[in-house]
Order: C-alpha cells, then sequence, then structure tokens
C-alpha cells in the first residue's frame, strides 16, 4: 500500500518514468497535485529545482502540505497558500488525502506586478472571499484546456493567471502588507499607462498630473515597486506589440505600424528592444504565431 506521506527535496534524482503534467501557458505553468499521483509530491520538488528564475504559488485545497524553504518549515492547511522562492532548495511532504495546484512565475513578473512579493516567502495565508474562488477555478479550467490553444492565446491567458493571482493576494494581504496604499496607485499607474501607450508624449511628469501625485511621490511608488516609471512604459509597450502581432486579426497590419501604436518613435528601436525583450525577433514572433495558430 502506497503511504500518503511523501517527502523530497528539490535536489533529489527522482524517477523519470512518473511525469506530472504541466500546463504551459507561455511562460506561466500549472500543476495540479494529489495523494492518489504517487509521484506528484516528487515531481514538484524536481520542477522548482529547474526552475530557479521563478517563484512557486502553492494553494492547498484539501489535506496538508509541508515545505521546507530556506531552513524554515511551512506547513500549508486545506485553503491555505503561499509562495516560495525556487531559487533555494525546497522539500514537500505531503499528509492525509491532499490536493493542490501549484503554479510557477517568472519572479521578475510577479514581482513587478505584486512588489511585496518577496514579503509573502514561505508565510502561510488563508484565501478569503470570492477572488480566490474565481481564481481557482479559472486555474482548473486552463489546465483541463490549454492543450486546444495556440500559443498567442496561451501567452495571453498567462498573462491573465498573473493579473488573478496578483488580485487575490491582495484581497488577502492588502491591509496588513501594504497600509499605505501604494499597491493601489501603482495598479492605477499601470493601467493608465497601458491605456495611452500610443502617447508618444507619455512621461513621469504627465503620469503623475493624471494620477494627481507629484513627479517625485509617482517614482517613490515605482522605485518601492523594484520599477523605473520609464522602463515600465517600455516594457508596457512591447506586451501590446507582442499580443498585436500574434492576433491573427491584426496579420495585415505592418510590423511598423504596430510599433507606431504602442508609442515607439524609431521602428529600429522597436525591433532592438523587442528581440533584447524576448529573445526573438518581432517577425519570427509574427510568424511562429501564425504557424501555431494555423495548426
Amino acid at each position: 500500500m502506497i503511504s500518503p506521506t511523501l517527502r523530497v527535496s528539490g535536489q533529489a534524482q527522482l524517477p523519470k518514468s512518473f511525469k506530472v503534467p504541466v500546463a504551459m501557458l507561455g511562460n506561466v505553468e500549472l500543476v495540479m497535485l494529489t495523494v492518489e499521483r504517487y509521484h506528484s509530491v516528487e515531481q514538484l520538488g524536481e520542477l522548482a529545482y529547474t526552475r530557479a528564475d521563478r517563484f512557486l504559488l502553492l494553494l492547498v485545497e484539501s489535506g496538508s502540505i509541508s515545505i521546507k524553504h530556506r531552513n524554515r518549515r511551512c506547513v500549508l492547511e486545506k485553503g491555505q497558500y503561499a509562495f516560495f522562492d525556487c531559487a533555494h532548495s525546497l522539500e514537500f511532504e505531503g499528509s492525509g488525502d491532499y490536493s493542490a495546484m501549484g503554479v510557477f512565475v517568472p519572479s521578475s513578473l510577479l514581482q513587478a506586478r505584486l512588489r511585496y512579493a518577496q514579503s509573502l516567502i514561505a508565510q502561510p495565508i488563508n484565501c478569503s472571499g470570492s477572488p480566490w474562488r474565481i481564481a481557482a477555478n479559472q486555474l482548473k479550467l486552463l489546465v483541463s484546456e490549454v492543450r486546444h490553444m495556440p500559443l498567442p492565446m496561451a501567452y495571453g491567458y498567462g498573462t491573465q493567471v498573473i493579473e488573478l493571482v496578483s488580485i487575490a493576494v491582495e484581497a488577502d494581504t492588502q491591509s496588513t502588507i501594504d497600509p499605505s496604499g501604494r499597491n493601489a496607485i501603482f495598479r492605477r499607474c499601470a493601467a493608465y499607462m497601458k491605456a495611452n501607450a500610443a502617447d508618444t508624449t507619455l512621461g513621469p511628469a504627465k503620469i503623475a498630473e493624471a494620477m494627481g501625485i507629484s513627479v517625485r511621490y509617482l517614482h517613490k511608488v515605482f522605485h518601492e515597486a523594484g520599477e523605473t516609471v520609464c522602463e515600465f512604459m517600455r516594457v508596457t509597450r512591447l506586451e501590446i506589440a507582442r499580443k498585436d502581432l500574434a492576433d491573427p486579426q491584426k496579420g495585415n497590419v505592418q510590423i511598423r505600424e504596430i510599433a507606431y501604436r504602442v508609442g515607439f518613435r524609431s521602428q529600429a528601436h522597436f525591433a532592438a528592444a523587442f528581440k533584447q525583450r524576448y529573445g526573438i525577433s518581432a517577425t519570427e514572433w509574427r510568424r511562429s504565431a501564425a504557424l501555431q495558430i494555423a495548426a
């Protein structure tokens, strides 16, 4: 009889014949864990070990899972979740008839959206209210449907997963983690920048004026989020362009025009920035997206 208590270090050498399925949504990955899958907890440790540039969000739906992270023990009971930094070794131990969801997110993307993510590491948090019900249901649906999605659509949903998770976490932690409300200001600024990305004159002074705050305070808000205003604006424009390039309804729009529409004054500057950000040229990205859709 297989014991429901499993333990593994992130550095362990594990059998290769058992693989927990990983749902790929661009650079966001989802896994579902249950006690019936004997190697589920072990595979989670192996996955974390090979993803040093990511955070793991682990949400326990039943039973309990104990995690050793940075030499401290964190126990997650039913209805609790926590973040873990995959750059550090992890040990997992599942007890009872456990089931859980794991979300691997690039640490840079999560911290750009959830500025205090580091302070949540290995801290059990209780799920509360509708934000988590919505997020959990969406994650389960994506796991079951991702194999039918073309690559551009999967990337889009990956971005939405980060947003859904961040909204749910903020609902649980806002009053204790961010009493100043600066995270809410950061989100408002980010939304304004996205909505006005085509404005080539958009800069700190204009953003601050629209938000009703000083330029100095604007820079302070972004600094606390680990960002700069100008770099965040650049990445926002690139992300809009990346989605537009993958949109089959905009297949006849020249890359030059898409670059201008998101606020780049120079096509050469856009091309260099796009390749630096995504490791692929805009032309190659559009072509690969079209092939995925055709398949």
